[in-house]
């Protein structure tokens, strides 16, 4: 592994930390939704027009050997149907969600191993050009050293991921 292959692993390791946030505010609306529909099944909450014609019983017809339906069971029967799709469909996007979440976490555990083992200096360092995306001159000024400094620290960690992503692989 060479040095800018490291170097983009800890940038992609702080980009999936960026899209897992993302991935855990979407999965919390798809929740929120997923509860509501739930509520709207479990507890009937469907509203029906009143203009719906009643079933003759005296007349025996139609393909359901005599059963009549009437047009407001078929409207609830309908209404429930599209519930279900929908909670279906949010089921689905959750597990899509979940399994994206999970994806880049294990793509991320070497990483974030390898930094968690770092000095603080070193792990401020580089979260603050690489999380937080300042610039040199921005996190020197922060970390009250010059800039060459801040590049040497920098280049030592990556030298380090790259140490321990050689040692791995």
């Amino acid at each position: 592994m060479t040095f800018n292959e490291a170097e983009e692993k800890v940038k992609k390791y702080y980009d999936g930390i960026r899209v897992i946030r993302g991935l855990k505010y979407r999965l919390e609306v798809y929740e929120k939704r997923k509860a509501d529909l739930e509520n709207k099944i479990n507890n009937s909450v469907i509203k029906l027009e009143d203009n719906y014609t009643a079933v003759s019983y005296d007349v025996i017809g139609g393909s359901l050997g005599g059963v009549k339906v009437s047009p407001q069971e078929k409207a609830v029967d309908k209404a429930f149907l599209v519930l279900e799709k929908s909670l279906e469909g949010v089921n689905a996007e959750i597990l899509i969600i979940e399994e994206q979440i999970s994806d880049i976490a294990a793509e991320n555990s070497d990483i974030e191993y390898i930094l968690q083992e770092m000095k603080p200096e070193y792990k401020e360092i580089i979260e603050s050009l690489y999380k937080y995306e300042k610039g040199a001159l921005k996190t020197s000024v922060d970390s009250n050293m010059d800039r060459a400094t801040i590049y040497r620290k920098k280049d030592k960690v990556i030298y380090e991921v790259m140490k321990w992503l050689n040692f791995y692989n």
